[in-house]
């Protein structure tokens, strides 16, 4: 996946806080890139990449906890 500036604030998200569904984050980018969340297409879309940006962080995490046990 491309490390465009949208993608990298999905990440942060889902990092930093315990657990946000996919339709906060929509609410967040709607709020802050002003991305019209409410046409299917984009919704969708979006959707895809918020799935795909959680999988990678979990990865991250369980990288993460291997190295260290």
């Amino acid at each position: 996946m491309k490390e465009t500036r949208i993608t990298k604030y999905i990440k942060s998200l889902v990092r930093n806080h315990k657990y946000l569904t996919t339709e906060d984050i929509m609410l967040m980018l709607e709020k802050y890139y002003k991305l019209p969340v409410n046409v299917p297409s984009v919704y969708y879309k979006y959707k895809k990449i918020i799935k795909e940006c959680r999988q990678e962080v979990y990865k991250e995490r369980k990288r993460k906890r291997r190295r260290e046990s």
